[in-house]
């Protein structure tokens, strides 16, 4: 128990082999054990050893860590020449009721829970009048030594997505261990390993609530530390660490306690991750307690400045650690699928929403936002010469305001709701978190090719500014179409109209966009008058309006 996830060993209640040169941007570091896997010496010494009891054929091998009820050693199966761990109980508690029944509930819960992202525990035993029980040897660090790398939270996008995939294993441990009735109770991100070849564990389950085996308030009152909590109104002992526990678990009332507690401290991990420091932290382990029964905590935008929290990522965090349980994901398999559709860009986008008529850009507004059609239908419409054109019809499916979004430069058309219509909206925010998941080459290029067409955009060739108009134009490749077929090569008809009328053929590609009944295909170079009579009307009316 303790008011903050401190670095003294005392909350390390599991095993942590430290390396003292570790790199400090990698989750792994990766090293070779020369251990002999043949027998050494005489083979009837192995086979001796094996017909001893457990115990006997432990060699220790010093002390990894040392916690508030006991201690962790190395050892060795001299059997079969396994490094394991050992937890053993500290000597003074060795006669205690309390103490004993915990140790083994630890023991027998860790047992239970047979999954990869658990460490196992391989044997219980009695050993020098001493009750012990051996576990994986995991070799590595803690999530708290990683995340504690960057103060102000991790904020690099590769080492946040390897951050968020532990936080998924995490889930998935707890999601078994929720189905086997067992609720962790101390999530942190020091009871968080991280081994040397991508193996996640969350350790401790020292205090864990196994439902329907355990009286309806906390049994186990701790042994006085420093950082002792004081006991609440209703008597009961506060388990856990108050910085990132649950309203409800800080109100000391272990009946309460469900999955969406442990929910509440994921969510916190993430918390800590973001923002460099845990939701709660106060001067003293009170103070700090009184925060997690209030739920007061900053949320991670208003800690973390520049707009580094991705806005999906901080409603997941949020909704985790809502007030209310039922205001959480139900379970950490729901948080696990909302992770991982933002981790593979498929994280829901604010959404609004626009009645027929709207106008949703106008032309020459400045904006930082644009928009996915998700149903409805809108009009892309630009001024050409005193003409309101229509230059395309959008429906679902379709973006548009994406230029400002990549160059911040002025809105290039106007964009009017045709019907009621809904859009994802992408700020630019976002857009530039998502660019910078990118490989840089890959961004760079995107937006060297946004900042060309924002140039074309402002050139009187593309607005045919100081040309010929975009009704004569049309009428051009009316007499073309007309006089020498309805489908002629692209190119040819082209260079023919650059020729007579001085525009280029990307201006003539825009008026084609701008008018019914005629198709252009760049690729098979070809374009063609589908609907004659269409085209001419279209045309014939804007030719009236010109002046």
């Amino acid at each position: 128990m303790s008011d903050s996830d401190s670095d003294d060993s005392s909350e390390r209640t599991v095993l942590h082999v430290k390396r003292q040169s570790e790199p400090p941007v990698s989750l792994q570091t990766r090293t070779i054990d020369p251990a002999p896997i043949e027998p050494e010496g005489d083979i009837s010494g192995v086979i001796a050893e094996m017909r001893r009891p457990s115990s006997e054929r432990l060699e220790e091998h010093g002390l990894v860590a040392s916690g508030g009820m006991g201690a962790v050693h190395l050892v060795v199966d001299r059997a079969i020449g396994r490094k394991m761990a050992m937890k053993t109980m500290h000597a003074m508690l060795r006669e205690d009721d309390r103490m004993l029944r915990l140790f083994l509930r630890e023991a027998r819960t860790t047992g239970l829970l047979d999954h990869p992202n658990i460490v196992p525990v391989y044997d219980v035993g009695e050993r020098e009048g001493a009750l012990y029980f051996t576990m994986k040897l995991v070799s590595g660090r803690t999530l708290r030594e990683v995340i504690r790398g960057y103060p102000n939270g991790v904020d690099e996008p590769n080492m946040l997505f390897n951050l968020l995939d532990v936080i998924v294993k995490m889930c998935d441990a707890l999601a078994f261990a929720h189905s086997r009735g067992v609720i962790h109770c101390d999530i942190k991100p020091s009871n968080v390993m991280l081994g040397d070849f991508g193996e996640v564990y969350l350790m401790d389950w020292g205090i864990a609530r196994v439902r329907g085996t355990q009286p309806d308030r906390a049994s186990f009152i701790p042994p006085p530390t420093d950082d002792a909590p004081s006991s609440n109104k209703t008597g009961d002992a506060v388990l856990g660490t108050a910085s990132y526990m649950s309203p409800e678990q800080a109100e000391g009332n272990r009946v309460l306690l469900d999955a969406r507690s442990d929910v509440f401290a994921v969510g916190a991990v993430l918390y800590d991750i973001l923002c460099g420091r845990p939701p709660y932290r106060g001067d003293s382990f009170d103070e700090t307690l009184l925060m997690a029964r209030a739920c007061s905590f900053v949320p991670p935008s208003e800690l973390v400045a520049d707009g580094r929290i991705a806005p999906e990522l901080e409603r997941i965090v949020l909704k985790a650690l809502s007030r209310h349980r039922s205001e959480r994901y139900s379970d950490t398999d729901s948080l696990k699928v909302d992770l991982l559709r933002y981790m593979r860009g498929g994280a829901e986008f604010p959404q609004t929403s626009f009645t027929k008529g709207t106008v949703i850009m106008r032309e020459g507004d400045a904006g930082n936002s644009a928009y996915i059609i998700v149903s409805g239908q809108c009009e892309v419409r630009k001024t050409i010469n005193g003409v309101d054109s229509i230059l395309k019809t959008l429906g679902p499916g379709e973006c548009f305001g994406e230029m400002a979004v990549l160059t911040e430069s002025a809105r290039t058309a106007t964009v009017v709701a045709t019907h009621d219509t809904t859009a994802l909206v992408i700020t630019r925010s976002g857009m530039q978190q998502e660019l910078d998941l990118m490989k840089p080459w890959m961004a760079r290029l995107l937006h060297a090719i946004a900042e060309r067409f924002r140039d074309l955009y402002t050139t009187k060739r593309v607005t045919l500014s100081g040309g010929p108009t975009a009704p004569r134009l049309a009428n051009q490749l009316l007499m073309h179409l007309t006089t020498w077929g309805p489908k002629l090569p692209w190119s040819r008809v082209a260079r023919e109209i650059e020729a007579q009328m001085g525009a280029a053929p990307f201006t003539v590609h825009m008026v084609v966009a701008m008018y019914p009944g005629i198709v252009l295909d760049l690729e098979s170079d070809v374009i063609e008058l589908t609907d004659a009579k269409a085209f001419r009307e279209r045309i014939e009316r804007e030719l009236t309006k010109s002046p």
